[in-house]
């Protein structure tokens, strides 16, 4: 009922097919806050140090038994293996064919044996992450089905920036030493070398950092970086103005907030964070959204007392052994 091949790069009529997918499913999913999948990520090929595996899955138009109706691709999974055979996959199936049965077939199909000469498919990954963002019914039916048990959570928090629910922005205080730069665009070459600094000395561990350097490199919006006295970089606030609906009200996110490791609990993610909120509102966004480790106490008292609350959780699910924690 479904066909599939897995390719290193895919050919232009897949290509165009799952783009066109994942267009609709991120349209879709954008108010539930499901996971979506980067255009970036469909024309990616293998780099130094990961691999890149392409599975376009295709079955007969409507799901139809006829052998002359057309074969269209209706879900598309993207997997990236590294040296250390650690493979993170993203999945996604196309709106109109959800609730059929698509993702249970390919598992019953190929399996989840990570452990056989190869690994999983051939693909050389002896375990496999895959995060699943917001509560999706499909996601945790399929993983109880399968015995697939979540090593990680994430939340949603939302804060309100206009309207009778929102609480005042206080004026920041930048901690004595420490300047803030001007706001420049993600991709600005200034911006960028900061970036790379902060990452450098923030002490996050090899998957977290090089799935947030993937997210930059993708990604777009703004940037605000925190200097010292001796013009070292200490920390910065990526935020995306652009808007989306969540909650029925405009909302615009802020994507990550970093701090090297000596710069922290000085009140500076605090400073780089309200500067942050403060240019979504002046955007037009009602309510921002970012995302945090609930392990992470710090994290999470800061946005508690920013008025932060609690909108969604996310889980990322495992198959083999991964020392590491999960990155998001």
């Amino acid at each position: 009922m479904i066909s599939y091949q897995w390719c290193s790069e895919l050919d232009s009529g897949d290509r165009d097919e799952v783009l066109a997918l994942v267009a609709a499913a991120a349209e879709y999913d954008d108010e539930a806050g499901f996971s979506s999948i980067n255009p970036g990520d469909v024309t990616s090929t293998s780099r130094n140090g990961v691999r890149v595996y392409h599975l376009p899955i295709a079955a007969r138009r409507d799901l139809s038994a006829r052998d002359d109706a057309p074969l269209v691709v209706v879900a598309y999974l993207h997997l990236q293996v590294d040296d250390g055979g650690l493979g993170t996959a993203q999945f996604v199936v196309h709106p109109d064919y959800r609730s059929r049965g698509i993702a249970t077939m390919l598992v019953e199909e190929i399996g989840l044996d990570t452990t056989v000469d190869g690994g999983w498919e051939g693909t050389g990954a002896a375990a496999l992450r895959c995060w699943a963002y917001g509560t999706h019914p499909a996601s945790e039916r399929l993983t109880r089905r399968f015995g697939v048990a979540p090593v990680s959570r994430l939340w949603t928090l939302f804060r309100h920036l206009s309207g009778p629910f929102a609480s005042p922005l206080d004026d920041v205080s930048v901690p004595e030493g420490i300047t803030l730069a001007e706001a420049r665009p993600l991709e600005d070459p200034m911006a960028s070398k900061s970036i790379e600094e902060v990452l450098d000395a923030a002490a996050l561990v090899p998957a977290q950092r090089e799935r947030l350097a993937d997210e930059i490199r993708l990604g777009a919006g703004t940037v605000v970086v925190a200097t010292g006295s001796s013009g070292a970089s200490l920390g910065f606030a990526w935020f995306d103005s652009a808007l989306s609906t969540h909650l029925e009200l405009d909302a615009a996110s802020v994507r990550a907030l970093v701090l090297t490791e000596a710069a922290r609990r000085e009140g500076l993610g605090t400073t780089l964070l309200v500067v942050a909120l403060g240019a979504l509102r002046d955007a037009g966004a009602q309510i921002a959204l970012i995302r945090i480790d609930p392990d992470d106490a710090g994290a999470v008292r800061m946005c508690r007392l920013l008025s932060f609350e609690q909108e969604e959780e996310h889980s990322c699910y495992q198959v083999g052994e991964w020392a590491e924690v999960p990155s998001f």
